[in-house]
């Protein structure tokens, strides 16, 4: 009988893909207001570049469409890392907090860049979206999952994850998350090639004859 298998929980904007920078360029082509990538010490993009109510509005229709979450680009070191990953003998299971609506681009995305994953989940992880008759799930119904190892870039959802799960998490470093971190299942890590050499390699058990 083989080794049971593990799964490894992966977020996708600014752990897969690269987002803030998107999404700050559309806040500048928009509606005029600039904020460098490194002045983004919240996880609000509309917070940090103080957008109005009718903007804010404007701004989650765009970003969520199609055109412009196709157009995210990997980040670098992340599906090599995955690949590594899973030639260990783990599973890789991708958990967005995007809404429902962005599951096919999401999927599509995913394949354009060849990165690989056994299971692909929407959660309503910051309380933004219905999950009702739709294809997410929400924070207790993720809680019921079980995953070893966890890899976030919101602070929050990290903190989730280790204190409700019990999962260890690698918190991929960002300017919004760079408040201390006090916490023992919390881990930073600066970049992709870091956090893939972190992860313990696993012996698959081989069938004995």
């Amino acid at each position: 009988m083989g080794a049971e298998k593990k799964t490894i929980y992966v977020d996708m904007d600014d752990v897969l893909c690269r987002t803030a920078q998107k999404l700050l360029a559309i806040v500048e082509r928009e509606f005029g207001k600039r904020l460098i990538y490194e002045q983004l010490y919240t996880f609000d993009v509309c917070q940090a570049c103080g957008l109005q109510p009718r903007e804010v509005t404007e701004f989650y229709r765009i970003i969520n469409q199609p055109d412009e979450l196709l157009s995210l680009e990997p980040m670098e070191g992340a599906i090599p890392g995955l690949q590594q990953w899973i030639r260990a003998g783990y599973e890789i299971a991708i958990v967005t907090g995007r809404p429902p609506t962005t599951y096919e681009s999401s999927i599509e995305w995913l394949s354009r860049h060849q990165v690989p994953y056994h299971s692909f989940t929407v959660v309503d992880k910051y309380g933004r979206f219905e999950t009702q008759n739709t294809s997410g799930i929400t924070l207790a119904e993720l809680a019921d999952q079980k995953f070893c190892w966890a890899v976030e870039d919101s602070l929050p959802m990290a903190k989730y994850l280790a204190d409700q799960m019990g999962i260890p998490v690698a918190l991929l470093d960002h300017p919004w998350n760079r408040a201390e971190i006090e916490h023992p299942g919390i881990k930073r890590y600066n970049q992709w090639h870091e956090l893939a050499q972190a992860l313990p390699k696993r012996s698959v058990r081989k069938p004995s004859r």
